[in-house]
């Protein structure tokens, strides 16, 4: 048997294993974790937290895995209910600044006791087409990319992991949910993107609100994605919409995040909620493991 623990961050949510429990899925055998997510046969989640040792003095490691089973290299709403759970676990206390280790690099956490929301704090955006990554010979800021249902004009960064922007004027938020579902998929698994890519479609409400729906690469869609928040207010930034400097609310189906990017990019700021849903444990034999 292991041990596991269900948290969610505004709807999205995450099967986490901690410790030596983890080190049963690390490295990840892909159906296993496709087991494990599996919402009628297994647990169910939209990825897998693996919590082990920090190799760099931090205080804990991250590393996350998408519901398809392949590797991702960061999750924002994943990295709050980790910071949640460094807490619960004791690791920290509520108001301590701690860092948390991931693939992407160090990323700067703390769980507030007033509000009980999670802050975190990283590097910013790249928007150079290599790091994305992006198929363009110059960096993809509101350029247009072709597909079977037609062109998007959106702004391609990566935020740790790959996105793909795409504005719509005065859109409400269930017709940006109903059009990502519609064409998600095909944009996801594009030759534009060689690892493929999270798509989001916002609308700019007023200059510290927008609007968010996501297609979650390796998951599909779900009601909320922090780093696709992110990644939209820098996008915003970048082409003018947005101002940098103050906290932009985003709203997406599952609730709102309050993100901040730095005037030069240099670093993001994302304050939510994060919850502690249940734990139990598993038979090693249920996720084919012996």
């Amino acid at each position: 048997m292991i041990s596991f623990e269900k948290y969610q961050g505004l709807g999205n949510d995450f099967v986490l294993f901690d410790h030596e429990h983890a080190q049963f899925l690390a490295p990840a055998n892909p159906a296993v974790i496709q087991s494990i997510c599996n919402r009628r046969l297994g647990i169910g989640a939209d990825g897998i937290l693996l919590i082990l040792p920090s190799e760099t003095g931090a205080t804990l490691k991250m590393m996350y895995y998408n519901a398809d089973g392949s590797f991702a290299e960061t999750c924002f709403n994943g990295l709050r209910c980790v910071a949640l759970h460094a807490l619960r676990s004791g690791r920290v206390k509520a108001d301590e600044t701690f860092i948390i280790e991931s693939p992407t690099g160090p990323v700067t956490a703390r769980v507030s006791s007033l509000s009980g929301q999670a802050t975190i704090e990283l590097d910013g955006p790249k928007f150079e087409p290599t790091q994305v990554p992006v198929e363009s010979d110059r960096e993809l800021i509101e350029g247009r990319l072709a597909f079977s249902f037609g062109s998007l004009i959106g702004t391609a960064l990566s935020i740790g992991n790959p996105h793909f922007v795409v504005w719509r004027e005065s859109a409400m938020l269930s017709e940006l949910d109903a059009e990502s579902r519609r064409i998600g998929g095909e944009v996801e698994k594009s030759h534009h993107f060689p690892r493929a890519t999270n798509f989001e479609l916002a609308s700019v409400r007023t200059s510290s609100l927008v609007e968010m729906t996501v297609w979650e690469r390796g998951v599909g869609p779900t009601l909320a994605c922090g780093s696709g928040a992110t990644a939209t207010v820098c996008a915003g930034v970048k082409a003018g919409r947005l101002m940098a400097g103050h906290p932009i609310r985003v709203r997406m189906p599952g609730g709102e995040l309050s993100v901040e990017v730095d005037a030069d990019f240099g670093r993001v700021h994302v304050v939510g909620g994060a919850d502690f849903v249940f734990n139990g444990t598993i038979p090693l034999k249920n996720i084919g493991l012996k």
